[in-house]
């Protein structure tokens, strides 16, 4: 991301960002050596997201926002990962399509939302 000029919510994004990094670190360190081993694939997940948001620029904000929706937004791409048998994340064109799938389910989650009150 951008180093300045940056908008509140890419800073926003990037303080989540740094806090679920960390936390997932220190969690895994704390973890017995078997269950960092059999956790290889999440780690490395992990470190390709946390490396696109160090680095990428110009982020689409529409990304940047998808993510600010969620609890969790390592958790909220790694299932999306698993959901979606085509999505990789080992280059930057790969987690750009991660983040373009997680907005567009945003928006249809919205809709169909709207379409329920309005049935009602």
């Amino acid at each position: 991301m951008r180093r300045s000029n940056m908008s509140d919510k890419e800073i926003e994004l990037m303080k989540r960002i740094e806090t679920e990094h960390t936390i997932f670190k220190y969690r895994m360190l704390a973890s017995p050596a078997v269950e960092i081993y059999d956790g290889c694939n999440i780690i490395c997940f992990y470190e390709c997201i946390y490396e696109y948001f160090q680095y990428a620029e110009d982020i689409d904000k529409k990304y940047i926002e998808a993510c600010l929706r969620c609890e969790s937004i390592f958790d909220c791409l790694y299932q999306l990962y698993l959901k979606y048998e085509y999505l990789r994340y080992s280059l930057w064109n790969d987690i750009e399509e991660l983040l373009s799938v997680l907005a567009r389910e945003q928006e249809r989650y919205v809709e169909k939302v709207i379409r329920e009150d309005v049935k009602k």
